[in-house]
């Protein structure tokens, strides 16, 4: 016999006795107990009563009595498939299994629970006749076969899909038409989550550390913590009525924040259909532009003033080319989404970093990306400026040309 069972009926004879035996009992009265005790507690008497009494329990997944004790709904272990989509749900991750039903027959669940010298549970054994499970199972009193008929019984569905009116319920929408939706809680799930966020915050390794903390002392791992948790109650003072491992977590739970998203603006816009129109907003660039309104309108033309306009022009472009960075530092790839399709091939290849090869190899789109890099510098110009508008002569707008080719050509120098 597995020393886990064998500690089992040794633990609920000792229990049993402690309740009965008296210091005032004479020696035999006390003999007659103890005689009763190993009679009870034996495994041909006791197994046969336990087959019987797992007709009290169910094992589950998800009890409805977590939305009201009274709910009485068809019993469900559910299946679910594992997938990576990023949810913490059943399927993703793997729980124990709960159990409903009367509380005198709770001993006969942790009957089932019990490890033998493999890892499996008795249950385990069960589900797959294995010899060892065969061989503790063998008394005179009963069959093997009728023994695991009763035991099995905990986890035999009824193949209905009753629901009850103290569930919490949903319409949801499906098609033009709604499914309404009985609101089940994987009491398993909230149990590892419970379990794994305790050992989180209250660990020795975590206590530690906040200790550390409060001295100003350093810590080789230092600790995390989850802020905004609410602690929600089921049951009241009676938590072995929602379940077993609602019993086994004082009828605690927690409860993460569920929050929209903080939204902040971001200082750059991706582009859809021409990132000059789409990312780049005037105001950003409107002192340059006045600076070099002055200058034009200086109706000097000496060296300083050239130099001034020169380097106006090349401050304007190193700002356009900042915003260009900050583009492609969001990601590499974002403009094969659909909604960045109509965006020209040649500013994807700029802007892009997972274009990086053909803008590093070819030069076809750097013209292209020239020419209308320079209208927009032109064109930004003459609208901030239309009142008083000086037009530019052919050399400031073939300076503004080839402030932008050497710009673009030397890319690598800009950002690497």
């Amino acid at each position: 016999m597995s020393q886990n069972v064998k500690s089992f009926f040794e633990e609920r004879k000792a229990n049993w006795l402690k309740a009965r035996v008296k210091t005032s009992m004479s020696d035999e009265e006390q003999g007659n107990l103890v005689a009763e005790a190993n009679e009870k507690f034996s495994l041909t008497t006791w197994l046969p009563d336990a087959a019987k009494r797992a007709a009290w329990l169910s094992i589950v997944s998800h009890p409805g009595k977590f939305s009201h004790p009274s709910a009485k709904t068809t019993s469900i272990i559910a299946a679910s498939k594992p997938k990576l989509d990023g949810y913490l749900r059943s399927g993703n991750v793997e729980y124990e299994l709960d159990v409903l039903g009367n509380a005198a027959a709770m001993d006969v669940y942790k009957f089932l629970s019990l490890t033998l010298e493999d890892g499996e549970t008795v249950l385990q054994h069960l589900e797959c006749d294995s010899p060892e499970i065969q061989a503790l199972l063998a008394v005179q009193t009963v069959s093997y076969e009728s023994l695991k008929e009763g035991f099995m019984i905990v986890k035999q569905m009824d193949g209905g899909n009753k629901t009850d009116q103290l569930v919490k319920q949903v319409y949801f929408p499906f098609g033009v038409t709604y499914h309404l939706l009985s609101l089940m809680t994987p009491s398993g799930l909230l149990t590892k989550l419970k379990a794994k966020i305790d050992d989180m915050r209250f660990s020795e390794a975590t206590q530690q550390a906040k200790e550390n903390r409060k001295r100003n002392e350093y810590h080789d791992n230092g600790h995390d913590d989850l802020l905004g948790l609410t602690v929600t109650a089921y049951g009241g003072t009676k938590p072995q009525n929602i379940s077993v491992l609602n019993n086994q977590n004082a009828g605690l739970a927690y409860l993460l924040p569920s929050l929209p998203p903080t939204l902040h603006q971001r200082q750059i816009r991706l582009p859809t259909t021409n990132f000059f129109r789409n990312s780049l907003r005037l105001r950003q660039f409107q002192e340059s532009f006045q600076t070099l309104d002055r200058l034009i309108k200086s109706g000097f033309n000496n060296k300083p003033i050239r130099d001034g306009i020169h380097n106006t022009l090349k401050f304007l472009i190193d700002q356009v080319m900042q915003c260009a960075f900050q583009i492609r530092a969001t990601g590499s790839g974002w403009s094969e989404a659909e909604h960045y399709r109509n965006l020209p091939l040649a500013q994807r290849i700029w802007l892009d970093d997972a274009k990086l090869e053909q803008r590093q190899n070819h030069n076809y789109w750097l013209k292209e990306v020239a020419a209308v890099f320079a209208k927009w510098l032109l064109d930004s110009y003459e609208y901030l400026h239309k009142d008083t508008l000086v037009k530019l002569s052919d050399d400031e707008m073939l300076e503004v040309k080839k402030l932008i080719s050497e710009a673009l050509d030397s890319d690598k120098e800009f950002f690497k």
